[in-house]
């Protein structure tokens, strides 16, 4: 996986500071700097560190103090369903309709 899509940031009021950090919130790397609200949807490039890495952490920070972390699988992304279609749920995970 080399890029994470925001679809939301909930409950944080922005500029957010957006990091890529290993599972155990090390190793953390700037990479964006969102002066928006989220939605719309954010991509996040991941650095080359994280390219092969079955799982990251993705740390955001407000101008106020208040942080975030979550842990995304870079392995699973998405479900396949029987039409083979896109679909987002409020999760931001993306589920293949087949």
């Amino acid at each position: 996986m080399t890029s994470i899509d925001l679809y939301s940031i909930s409950g944080l009021n922005y500029p957010y500071t957006v990091y890529v950090c290993d599972v155990y919130g090390n190793q953390c790397i700037l990479v964006s700097v969102i002066s928006s609200n989220v939605p719309p949807v954010n991509t996040i490039l991941l650095p080359p560190l994280f390219n092969n890495a079955p799982a990251v952490g993705i740390k955001v920070i407000t101008s106020d103090g208040c942080e975030r972390f979550k842990i995304f699988d870079c392995v699973n992304v998405y479900k396949q369903f029987q039409d083979l279609e896109l679909f987002d749920f409020m999760d931001g995970i993306q589920y293949d309709f087949q």
